[in-house]
């Protein structure tokens, strides 16, 4: 394909130090690769000396695949943790990284002892992650994700285990490299072997990655491509202001690339009049090569269930080879997975999510199988959610084989625990029979996993309504089930991970991609934005910004009514 002036002009310039803005579709790894071919087969840079760094392992294979170079020895492709992993380990000999079966054992400890679910656990080790950077470079610590106090406990358990152990993290790994490039003769070795620098997605790079380039730089040529538009990461600490103050901070100069090769005009003037009400960007034109208009689709069903019925209908003219429905969580997919299948359309779950892995869900299943299937573990697993004064010498009783009711029901026992203990066996004992959706309602009124669901919110810190609301996703998603056991065998089904027309995935799936139709659903307030995100509306628009980018030939936006019975306020980015 023939470059048009502005690509020519990037990877072309002479400029020591550059920054190219790159909106969606804008050929920004064609103007990369150009690039690096230039400096190779033009300039002469030996390949040794030139870093090629992309946001992910897989990017950087993709990109080291797309190079074509001869010869035997070739650039550094790779992520900043790889880099700073090989700088290291040529510093110190072998390293122990938490990785793999260490990561495993940690996250094990974790929840074990704060008694907390994996999500939980996840969303502190991102916390930990931000925690440490910003700790390091004395700026305002960040929100942590979870409580102030089970943060700090947790804090203190994953550094006792690493110090212990003698691991590093990925942020230790990047903290300890850039000490060593702020030592003036370690920098000058280093920079005497990597003279040119080119970044990928420069936009992703967090605080400590942005010092780390900053000084592996100086002096240096520095190439780089982004878009603070697309600057969805802020989870792992991406910030975009790498991209808004890139000339002070590396005394370059921007670039702009400005014409979008992917979508339909109106798509990509629309996407402009979404974005533009940000204010951390830089001020660019945004330009589509395709001067066809399309359908912009912005539809308002009264509820979920006619939004599915009316994107299944449009789905099923197949006029498309590709089409994605996008959203703002992984939960949100569970719903429309269900209704395909009923409707026997093939698809792709892009994120190879499954909600029935998330702790709801499984506790929900466990409910059902103890009372259904008779299943011991599963009745353990539930036992005390909530507290119901079962001990553990009474949980390992029943773990090796006693009857429930000889331990829970034993005469010798205090009035009031033999009383809840019988309540407890009975009620769980009438959940056989009911329909499925009713059953999930028992279990959060009757069973009081509501209350335990608010005790756990109000430890961890978590909101309660997206619990809740999590939990009644799972109601709905059962009324597709006429008995208990379908819904089991569904929930150990595999996610649909083979190619197909239809491409199911949250937003942060897709960067990168394109489809031909693309439907994002729930774009209503609390969902897109999301309600735990809200004091970051930038990067709440910006995700909505990579969702209709993502569109070749058609667009629509769904914003229903209600949503798990409850009314919705169109969202603020549906203009």
């Amino acid at each position: 394909m023939e470059l048009d002036t502005y690509q020519k002009n990037a990877y072309l310039t002479k400029e020591k130090k550059v920054l190219v803005v790159a909106p969606p579709g804008s050929g920004k790894t064609t103007v990369m690769l150009k690039r690096l071919k230039l400096l190779l087969e033009e300039e002469k840079i030996a390949p040794r000396k030139i870093i090629v760094l992309t946001f992910s392992k897989a990017s950087a294979v993709e990109m080291e695949t797309r190079f074509s170079a001869k010869g035997p020895v070739k650039p550094f492709f790779g992520t900043i943790h790889g880099l700073c992993y090989r700088i290291l380990r040529g510093q110190r000999g072998d390293l122990n990284l938490i990785y793999g079966k260490e990561e495993f054992i940690l996250k094990n400890k974790l929840k074990k002892q704060l008694k907390i679910e994996d999500e939980v656990v996840e969303s502190i080790l991102r916390g930990i992650s931000k925690y440490k950077v910003m700790n390091f470079l004395s700026l305002p610590l960040p929100d942590l994700g979870v409580r102030e106090e089970l943060f700090h406990k947790a804090f203190e358990i994953y550094e006792e285990e690493r110090i212990k152990k003698n691991l590093l993290d990925f942020d230790d790994l990047q903290i300890e490299v850039l000490k060593l490039l702020s030592v003036e003769k370690f920098l000058r070795s280093f920079q005497a072997v990597h003279s040119h620098i080119l970044i990928d997605e420069f936009q992703d790079l967090d605080p400590v990655q942005l010092k780390i380039v900053e000084l592996m730089s100086k002096d240096q040529s520095l190439f780089c491509v982004g878009d603070e538009d697309q600057c969805i990461y802020a989870f792992r600490g991406s910030d975009p202001r790498g991209m808004i103050d890139f000339e002070p901070m590396f005394q370059g100069k921007k670039l702009y690339l400005k014409y979008n090769y992917r979508s339909k005009e109106n798509i990509v003037q629309y996407a402009g009049e979404v974005i533009r009400h940000n204010a951390q960007r830089n001020n660019k034109e945004l330009l589509s090569s395709r001067k066809e208009e399309t359908k912009i689709l912005k539809v308002f069903p009264e509820n979920q269930e006619l939004m599915l019925q009316h994107m299944v209908s449009e789905i099923k003219k197949d006029a498309y080879k590709s089409y994605a429905v996008l959203y703002r969580t992984n939960q949100e997919g569970l719903r429309v997975k269900e209704y395909l299948r009923k409707e026997k359309i093939p698809f792709m779950s892009r994120d190879g999510y499954s909600f029935f892995k998330g702790f709801i869900a499984k506790d929900i299943l466990d409910f059902i199988r103890a009372s259904c299937q008779g299943d011991r573990e599963a009745f353990l697993r539930i036992a005390n959610k909530p507290f119901r004064y079962i001990t553990k010498e009474e949980m390992r009783r029943i773990s090796l084989g006693e009857a429930m009711e000889k331990v829970l029901l034993d005469p010798k026992k205090k009035n009031y625990t033999l009383q809840k203990h019988g309540e407890f066996l009975k009620d769980l004992s009438s959940l056989k029979g009911m329909k499925t959706d009713r059953m999930i309602s028992y279990i959060e009124q009757v069973l009081g996993y509501g209350e335990y669901l608010s005790s756990y919110a109000e430890k961890t810190g978590r909101d309660e309504e997206a619990l809740l609301d999590e939990l009644e996703e799972m109601m709905e998603v059962a009324a597709y089930y006429d008995n208990p056991l379908e819904l089991l065998a569904a929930s150990v089904k595999e996610p649909e991970v083979k190619e197909a027309k239809v491409s199911l995935s949250t937003v942060h799936g897709v960067k990168g991609l394109e489809f031909d139709k693309v439907y994002v659903i729930n774009a209503v307030e609390g969902f897109m934005p999301h309600s735990a995100s809200l004091s970051n509306l930038e990067e709440e628009r910006r995700i909505f910004y990579v969702a209709i980018t993502r569109a070749k030939e058609e667009l629509t936006i769904y914003s229903p009514r209600f949503i798990h019975g409850k009314e919705r306020k169109r969202s603020r980015f549906v203009l």
